[in-house]
């Protein structure tokens, strides 16, 4: 019995050990913010990063996840996924229009709207979130009414759910209207304005915010700063999820492929060629990219390929222009909704640079490829011109000598040679060789047998 006693002494006490180092990790925790930044177009790698972001901050306890935010808008789709994160997060997340000079235009004010408590930095603005073309343009019929009702009910259900200003966040959608920090402090869009990420900790400690498990208190006064920028994967993932760059790495992929075909011991260009290739696909699915679009793409890649084995005269080639060129066109359709800030669909100046530059490189592997094959061609008898042997034979002036792996009847235009000696083709009469001697033993085709 007092063992047993002992024994559950012990695990009592490993338990309370247990909860009191938890307690104190927590407690660690909560005295941290971690400051993220959400700059540039906002796209599907965006809303990644928030995700990871907000996710870490719950598993760790911090006291809040601070998003700054400078950006000129971005995809619909993004921004969704963006604000249903920080709709439903668990942690506290202030976001934080920054710094002085910065903006949220677009999808930038849904996202800050969004935010349990919204500030912005002295000469900030946001707004201007009325729905437009994959193209940039307006949108035009129904599918104009049918993106600006759907943006205005997002964005209204956003604020209500945060208490600000529904009126004015729909008028953002409606009308594109715009607001300095100060004019959305007073129409109370905001929660407060800030010069800095440590008075904007300050001025928000001690407000209690709503998550999704209940109210929270926010306990930021002093909170030690943890930056948690973009990491370098997702910094070159943001760059290329971009319709203009996309289709660039993909024709400049094409190309590192052809040129390592037509010239296997390279391996670098195949390398670059892939990798390009790859990450193009990957900024395609991304961005949804239309399937036939990219399929087209591909196979443009396949006719090129084939340009090099297939004597078509050019007929490949011009297939797989034509081919690249139409599936950038219908790769992003220009209908699709966005919001302001990003372009949807790939230029017709990017269209003309593509187009030419893969003119200009197959008319150059075409012209150096013409030029290889009117070279003078050596063949036959011909090439045992200036061959070395050795004589089977005594040559006096004919017998028989080694050459080329075969034996041939020959005749030395100089002096005999002796059986065993070394000898060099000088020209070639019918079946008969003409020999000499070399000039020393040299190095033979070959020996006797």
């Amino acid at each position: 019995m007092a063992a047993r006693a002992v024994l559950r002494a012990l695990s009592i006490l490993c338990l309370a050990l247990a909860l009191a180092g938890v307690a104190l990790g927590q407690s660690a925790e909560t005295g941290r913010v971690l400051v993220g930044r959400i700059e540039g177009v906002i796209n599907p790698v965006t809303a990644r990063y928030v995700e990871r972001l907000i996710e870490e901050g719950e598993r760790r306890g911090v006291a809040a996840v601070v998003f700054g935010i400078d950006t000129p808008g971005g995809t619909l789709d993004a921004t969704y996924k963006i604000t249903g994160r920080l709709l439903n997060a668990r942690v506290p997340v202030i976001t934080y229009v920054s710094p002085p000079g910065a903006r949220a235009a677009s999808a930038g004010t849904f996202i800050t709207l969004a935010g349990h408590v919204a500030a912005m930095a002295p000469t900030t603005n946001m707004g201007a979130a009325h729905p437009v073309s994959g193209s940039g343009g307006d949108i035009e019929g129904d599918l104009r009414a049918k993106a600006e009702n759907d943006a205005a009910a997002q964005i209204r259900n956003i604020a209500t759910a945060r208490g600000r200003n529904a009126e004015w966040a729909e008028e953002a959608v409606r009308k594109s209207v715009s607001g300095t920090a100060d004019e959305l402090l007073q129409l109370k869009v905001i929660d407060l304005v800030a010069s800095d990420v440590d008075e904007l900790l300050r001025k928000v400690d001690g407000r209690t915010v709503t998550l999704a498990q209940g109210a929270a208190t926010l306990r930021t006064a002093g909170a030690a700063h943890e930056a948690q920028p973009f990491s370098p994967l997702e910094r070159l993932l943001h760059a290329i999820t971009d319709p203009q760059i996309a289709i660039l790495l993909f024709t400049i992929g094409t190309y590192g492929i052809i040129f390592e075909l037509q010239n296997p011991s390279l391996i670098f260009p195949g390398v670059v060629g892939v990798i390009a290739i790859l990450l193009a696909l990957f900024a395609f699915g991304t961005l949804d990219a239309n399937a036939a679009g990219i399929a087209l793409m591909v196979f443009a890649v396949f006719l090129f390929v084939a340009e090099i084995w297939v004597p078509s005269h050019g007929i490949l080639t011009a297939g797989g222009l034509v081919g690249l060129v139409i599936g950038a066109i219908i790769l992003f359709p220009p209908g699709r909704p966005t919001l302001p800030g990003v372009r949807l669909t790939v230029s017709p100046v990017t269209l003309l640079v593509i187009a030419g530059t893969s003119a200009l490189f197959f008319a150059a592997v075409a012209r150096a490829s013409l030029r290889f094959f009117r070279l003078p061609t050596a063949s036959g008898s011909a090439l045992l011109v200036g061959a070395t042997g050795v004589a089977k034979s005594d040559l006096a002036p004919s017998g028989i000598v080694y050459v080329a792996g075969e034996d041939w009847t020959a005749t030395s235009e100089e002096r005999p040679i002796r059986q065993g000696e070394p000898v060099a083709v000088r020209r070639v009469d019918g079946v008969r060789l003409i020999v000499g001697p070399t000039a020393g033993k040299g190095r033979q085709e070959g020996g006797a047998s």
